[in-house]
């Protein structure tokens, strides 16, 4: 037998099937687990876009780079481009969640 699809004219018809309403998980009525009556879910915070990989020429003696969200770095010559070129703002520390904890100076005040 051929792996070649048969034409329209030649496929047998398809048996008719009933249409039975399948039950769709969240459309099912019933509690939530976990939900506080009276409360609307906090939404999930959107999680931070992923990094685009650039290509460029370094500009001074014009090797092929290749850097994150337009910042780049030459490793033959050494030239780098201005942090502020980048096509994003950079993530601030105070949203670095591994971040050590800020350092208690024990001489001030308190």
């Amino acid at each position: 037998m051929s792996d070649i699809p048969a034409p329209e004219a030649e496929r047998p018809p398809e048996p008719e099937r009933p249409h039975e309403a399948a039950p769709v998980p969240a459309a099912v009525p019933g509690a939530v687990p976990g939900a506080v009556p009276g409360t609307v879910p906090k939404p999930t915070p959107m999680p931070p876009p992923t990094p685009d990989i650039t290509y460029t020429q370094c500009k001074r003696c014009g090797t092929e780079l290749a850097g994150l969200d337009g910042r780049y770095s030459c490793g033959v010559c050494g030239w780098s481009n201005h942090w502020s070129e980048g096509h994003r703002p950079l993530p601030r520390a105070e949203d670095d969640p591994d971040a050590p904890p800020t350092p208690v100076n024990p001489l001030g005040e308190q």
